[in-house]
């Protein structure tokens, strides 16, 4: 059985529904290098009480670590992927991302994945792409001749993707995103409202309430508060450290005890607005959550240009995959249509949509729906057994 056949078989077997997401391939091999010094970012630096601000490239910022978690097959390798963490603060140390890229290395894919220091710090920053690019130049240097690895974003883990691809096109073999998002201010107000925008209508569907924290934390630096906002900042990223990943406490009644003692740790002055990040309150001077947000938005319009990915979808010559779950609760899957259509007027570009995969969790499909949903498990299984080898894969099989 050809390498790329085998990988798929066991990429079948892993991700599908019917493996309990406990398990993953035994045998693999996990090391870290540190390419990069500095001040602890995510968890441990707020530990140690080494916390980067929001918006901090308005001054100068201390250098911070930069670590490459590498899994390794237990055969043959047939292929490389650099895989992108989205926003959270343990980025490939996260149980769900360490078991992904278990399972692609247990299918031979050798996987990088960089700790990015500021989604460990749930910043959107545009030193992530700087430093993402700084990993794929790292890797790329590490690969025999004429081997090139095969980006993997997930989340808001696809701006930067995208970003490195077209500022490295000869480098980057392909770019697979998944649960990715075409327009930054439409994915911000999904994670408040649940309303999903695709072609001119609008869609409610279920949103994660336990994401609005870090939503708010970014949106600090355009509120024009007039105090320091630090104990607020910390607050807001302790309420992420003790929900995520803890489904039983998206019913704001199982949270709220937890969030109001949280709330004691801010000031007076700023406890209120802690209560509308957090979803202990629904409304603040008159002004909803989501009216805050898109006042944020306008404010600071022009300094988030950097995680907004037209830019880099103008400049788009590598072949892309986008891949989303139907029931994805963090970015609606109406971003990876919106995502597609605007690349694939300008590379080679293919689209698969499963109910199988929420970003979070998997949920199973009725009967009617699971051919369906198998041909698309299908292709996104494809797609990923082919790293490195994306683009001829595409060229074979265009539709």
């Amino acid at each position: 059985m050809a390498g790329s056949d085998q990988a798929l078989m066991r990429l079948l077997r892993w991700l599908g529904p019917w493996t309990p997401d406990h398990r993953s391939p035994d045998g693999i091999q996990k090391r870290r290098e540190v390419i990069r010094a500095g001040r602890l970012p995510g968890v441990r630096g707020f530990h140690a009480r080494e916390l980067a601000r929001p918006a901090a490239w308005r001054g100068d910022a201390e250098p911070t670590q930069l670590e490459i978690v590498r899994y390794y097959p237990r055969e043959s390798i047939i292929g490389h992927f650099i895989v992108v963490q989205g926003l959270h603060y343990q980025g490939p140390d996260d149980p769900r991302l360490d078991r992904f890229c278990r399972v692609l290395a247990g299918a031979g894919l050798m996987v990088h994945a960089p700790m990015l220091p500021g989604y460990l710090d749930l910043l959107l920053s545009p030193t992530v792409s700087d430093d993402l690019e700084l990993v794929t130049k790292h890797v790329c240097n590490s690969l025999p001749r004429g081997i090139k690895p095969s980006l993997f974003s997930i989340s808001f883990g696809s701006a930067p993707a995208l970003e490195v691809a077209a500022r490295m096109p000869e480098a980057i073999d392909a770019v697979v995103t998944f649960g990715g998002y075409a327009e930054l201010n439409t994915a911000l107000r999904f994670c408040l409202d649940g309303v999903m925008e695709l072609e001119g209508r609008s869609h409610k569907l279920s949103r994660d309430p336990l994401n609005a924290p870090a939503l708010f934390l970014n949106l600090l630096p355009f509120l024009e508060l007039r105090e320091d906002t630090q104990a607020l900042e910390r607050a807001l990223r302790e309420s992420v450290y003790r929900t995520w990943g803890r489904p039983e406490l998206k019913p704001l009644s199982a949270r709220a005890r937890l969030l109001y003692d949280l709330a004691e740790h801010v000031p007076r002055g700023q406890q209120d607005l802690f209560r509308l990040a957090v979803g202990l309150r629904d409304e603040l001077d008159g002004q909803s959550a989501r009216e805050w947000l898109d006042w944020g938005l306008r404010q600071g319009h022009e300094e988030l240009e950097f995680a907004r990915p037209q830019r880099a979808i103008a400049r788009a010559s590598r072949p892309t995959v986008v891949l989303h779950g139907r029931e994805d609760d963090v970015i609606p899957w109406g971003e990876a249509v919106k995502l597609e259509r605007a690349l694939k007027g300008r590379v080679p570009t293919r689209l698969f949509l499963t109910g199988l995969f929420a970003h979070t969790n998997a949920e199973m499909p009725s009967i009617a729906e699971l051919g369906q949903e198998l041909r698309a498990l299908l292709g996104m299984a494809t797609a990923l057994s082919r790293a490195g080898q994306i683009e001829a894969w595409l060229q074979q099989h265009p539709n």
